[in-house]
């Protein structure tokens, strides 16, 4: 008894293959793009204790302190609620250089009777956004 060999010819074509789900690769960062580089981390690599930032708006002045920070925002933990979305301006220096930039509040948390909140950067300078990712730079050469 002769048995007919399989051929790649007699494998049925894929173009019509569908899945019931859709692939999504896990991402240890969660939905973000970036890694944070915390308060603790940032005060460790800048020699400082604290680093403290300005926010204006056209109704709201006040300072508070970085919480975290990426290339594409910041977290600043502040004494007032702000609304989502509200555009602001924030400066601050990270050693000695000078970040002023624009930004959008995408978040804010409420702890121990301060506001933590999210911003991301509107239009961050180039040399800014440079010497942010030099920083996170010098936190990987850390490892």
């Amino acid at each position: 008894m002769s048995e007919k060999k399989a051929s790649w010819d007699d494998i049925p074509s894929l173009d019509d293959l569908k899945v019931d789900w859709e692939y999504e690769p896990e991402n240890p960062l969660g939905k973000r793009a970036h890694e944070r580089m915390t308060d603790t981390e940032l005060h460790s690599v800048l020699e400082v204790k604290n680093i403290p930032v300005k926010v204006v708006a056209n109704d709201f002045e006040g300072k508070g302190y970085l919480a975290d920070l990426t290339p594409a925002g910041l977290a600043v933990k502040l004494d007032s609620r702000l609304e989502k979305e509200k555009p602001l301006m924030v400066g601050f220096f990270l050693g000695q250089q000078k970040i002023v930039s624009k930004v959008k509040v995408k978040n804010v948390q409420e702890t121990d009777g301060k506001y933590k909140t999210g911003m991301v950067f509107e239009n961050l300078n180039k040399d800014h956004a440079e010497f942010i990712t030099g920083i996170f730079a010098s936190k990987i050469s850390d490892y």
